[in-house]
């Protein structure tokens, strides 16, 4: 039996797909009343439609299962895209991400494991993030960097990229103060190192292929974000201009904790192989 589609107001994309997914269920349930009609002489009763509907509901059918794993992917993966274009959207995760937006594979496409990061870190990633900021911080960065692009994008007008953005040097500033200030987190570097993996690993959605679904982030993967994360400060770090302008804003300390940072990255690490179990 086929479903007729309503004039109803626009949906987003998550309630679009459980409409969608709620109407192939309906039109199967539809389907089995039709035929315990057709065998009851065209006819059902109350009583004859609810034990239709449990036996529908005891019935062990491998299409049935297979629909509600599917869906769910589906729904999984809605979720995953709405976060995605949510991140592309908000100018400071944008910028956050974009150090280590090299290692990320273009959108729907498979992870290139041993050499690359899945999209699918970025949800546990701004997480992590916020959590080492706290709230008040995390106001004022997403604050500085909303301006920022305001200012640049009235300047640029109908001409404004975001290259714009990633190339002005007050974006640079703003990540160095943000990757200043969760280096101090990292004081006990394995520690951190586990409850980072850890909190991006448990909000990685499932995998869209078997190379995605195969895919973990481990300690490998966790060097590989950290390194290309810091990767500018550090190289800016390497001159002796550019290591006394760090010093003069965040002062000795923070230096010396983010050369022992340095330190803790190069250190050898155990390598993920590349034929992995999904987490």
């Amino acid at each position: 039996m086929e479903m007729i589609e309503d004039g109803g107001p626009e949906l987003g994309p998550g309630p679009t797909r459980l409409k969608s997914l709620a109407q192939i269920l309906l039109e199967r349930v539809a389907d089995h009343l039709c035929d315990a009609a057709a065998n009851n002489g065209g006819k059902l009763n109350p009583v004859g439609i609810q034990a239709s509907l449990d036996e529908f509901h005891r019935r062990a059918d491998p299409e049935i299962t297979d629909f509600y794993r599917t869906g769910w992917n589906e729904c999984l993966a809605v979720i995953d895209e709405v976060r995605r274009e949510s991140s592309r959207r908000m100018p400071f995760e944008r910028l956050m991400v974009k150090p280590f937006a090299p290692l990320l594979p273009a959108a729907h496409q498979p992870v290139d494991p041993g050499r690359g990061l899945s999209r699918r870190v970025l949800p546990g990633f701004l997480s992590a993030l916020q959590q080492m900021l706290g709230p008040v911080l995390l106001d004022q960065y997403q604050n500085r960097c909303r301006e920022l692009v305001r200012i640049i994008q009235t300047a640029r007008g109908n001409d404004f990229e975001w290259d714009d953005v990633y190339t002005d040097p007050t974006s640079q500033v703003i990540v160095n103060d943000v990757l200043v200030h969760i280096s101090k987190h990292f004081a006990d570097f394995d520690r951190r190192q586990t409850w980072l993996v850890g909190v991006i690993a448990s909000e990685m959605s499932l995998g869209e292929d078997t190379v995605e679904r195969n895919w973990c982030f481990r300690e490998a993967e966790f060097h590989l974000l950290m390194t290309a994360l810091f990767k500018p400060l550090r190289k800016q770090m390497e001159t002796s201009v550019g290591q006394q302008h760090i010093k003069d804003r965040y002062g000795t300390v923070a230096c010396e904790l983010l050369v022992d940072l340095f330190a803790e990255l190069d250190r050898p690490h155990n390598v993920t192989p590349l034929k992995r179990i999904a987490p």
